[in-house]
Order: structure tokens, then C-alpha cells, then sequence
């Protein structure tokens, strides 16, 4: 195949389906997986990607882009383990916690091997398989149409559920903080699912990256007004950290 064709393809691939995996492109054309990365590279270095494990990802996601579980593990790794880490303190022995489903919220629950008697509520599958052989922990999973690829649970169900909670603390996770302080999501149907979360929960702490503010979003989860902690990264955007002092949002960059 000439070079000229895999760009085609690759570049098609990323408008499409916003990533690339290698190893699975790499069957599918049968050509190597050293070949594709070095196309990869070259389309980075003319800013129409961005290199991450195991494939690549395109500079801009797109407002209702949701790229597949294995590709976000492995983005932003270090920040979201320092993320978690803030986030682990914040969990006392005896509380009864919501974890929404995401891959920031999945590093939390490996983390809460150290604590006691917990009650643990989640719609995310992963998150599920950590906690569930944990004897301080009573894992409640909210049922639900699992989603391919995400490993998540949604539908009416997960929400009418979570109505009937009251609990100490949602930890939440969001794909986009607006620059109007709207907090945003690319699947709308994950939506009523967060807002039933952030209803449940005496306190809510959104967990996020430093790359999801200024971008966007497709559907509104809720507003600044909404959380009461933010713990994010120290890489947070300038006019990002102005807002939260403006709006008097508590935050903590890790």
C-alpha cells in the first residue's frame, strides 16, 4: 500500500471514529504496526493527531465524541493518579459513596482498598470488578444496559435507582468544562444519570484532567454552582483557574 493510501485511511479513521488503535488497524490493512506509528508520528508533527498508547487520538474530539474505555485509560495517566490520590483523602471510614462511571473515578476505586467499611455505589462495570472481591466494601451496582465498549450502565432504570439514594459523597466525573462554567457531557444519555448522582450526594466532588476545561461538550450536566470541590491538575488552564476564583468554586490542583 502507498503511503499516499494509508494517509487516507488514517486520516479518515480519525475523523470517523476520533482514535486509532494500532494493533487493530495494523490487522485490518495487514501492514505493520511499525509502519502505522510512523505515519502517526508525521501526522502529529502536522498537528492532525495526537500520539497516545497504543494509537492516537485527533487534535479536536468534537462535542459528542466518546472514545472507548481502552483509549481513555491511557490518557493522562500521571494526573488522573494524582487526582485519585487528592480524591482518596476526602473518603472517611463508614461513608457511603457514589462513584460515577469514568477512568479518574476507576484509578479512585482502586485506591479504597485502604479504607473500612464502606458502601459503594457505581454503574461502571470496571469499577465493579475492582471493588467486588473488597470485604470492607458492600458494592452496590445500579443495574442497567451495559454499553459496549465503555463499560458502563445506563437507562431509565440506573436513574429511578439512584433517585432513591441518599449518600455522603458523589465523586463525578465530566467530559467538558465550558467557559461559562457549564459542566458538560458527550453521551446525552449519561446525563439524567450524573444529575440523579449530584442529587443523591451531601457533597459532590467533581474529578477532571486539566484537558477538559475550555472545550465542549454536546449535553449539560450542570453548573460550577453545583459542586462543591473540584480537584484537578496542576496544569490547569489560566483562564480556567480565573473562572473557578470568580464563581468561588472550591478547587484543588494535584
Amino acid at each position: 500500500m502507498l503511503a499516499e493510501e494509508r494517509r487516507a485511511i488514517l486520516l479518515n479513521t480519525l475523523r470517523e471514529n476520533g482514535y486509532i488503535q494500532v494493533s487493530e488497524l495494523a490487522e485490518s490493512l495487514n501492514i505493520s504496526s511499525a509502519t502505522i506509528r510512523r505515519d502517526l508520528t508525521l501526522l502529529e508533527k502536522e498537528g492532525l493527531c495526537i500520539r497516545k498508547r497504543g494509537g492516537a487520538i485527533r487534535s479536536a474530539q468534537g462535542t459528542t465524541l466518546e472514545l472507548p474505555y481502552e483509549v481513555k485509560k491511557h490518557r493522562f495517566v500521571e494526573e488522573k493518579n494524582r487526582i485519585a490520590h487528592e480524591a482518596v483523602k476526602l473518603v472517611e471510614n463508614g461513608d457511603t459513596i457514589i462513584l460515577d462511571a469514568g477512568s479518574t473515578t476507576y484509578t479512585l476505586a482502586q485506591l479504597l482498598s485502604s479504607k473500612q467499611r464502606l458502601t459503594v455505589v457505581t454503574n461502571d462495570l470496571q469499577i465493579s470488578v475492582v471493588l467486588a472481591a473488597n470485604p470492607n466494601i458492600y458494592l452496590v451496582c445500579t443495574g442497567g444496559i451495559a454499553r459496549a465498549n465503555v463499560y458502563t450502565l445506563q437507562g431509565a432504570q440506573v436513574e429511578s435507582f439512584l433517585e432513591t439514594l441518599r449518600v455522603d459523597k458523589t465523586f463525578l466525573g465530566a467530559d467538558a468544562i465550558h467557559e461559562d462554567g457549564t459542566i458538560a457531557n458527550v453521551n446525552i444519555e449519561e446525563v439524567a444519570i450524573k444529575q440523579a448522582m449530584i442529587k443523591a450526594a451531601s457533597q459532590v466532588v467533581l474529578l477532571v484532567d486539566s484537558s477538559k476545561f475550555n472545550v465542549k461538550g454536546f449535553a449539560k450536566v450542570c453548573d460550577l454552582e453545583d459542586i462543591n470541590l473540584i480537584i484537578t491538575d496542576t496544569n490547569i488552564p489560566e483562564k480556567a483557574e480565573n473562572l473557578l476564583r470568580e464563581r468561588n468554586t472550591q478547587f484543588k490542583a494535584a
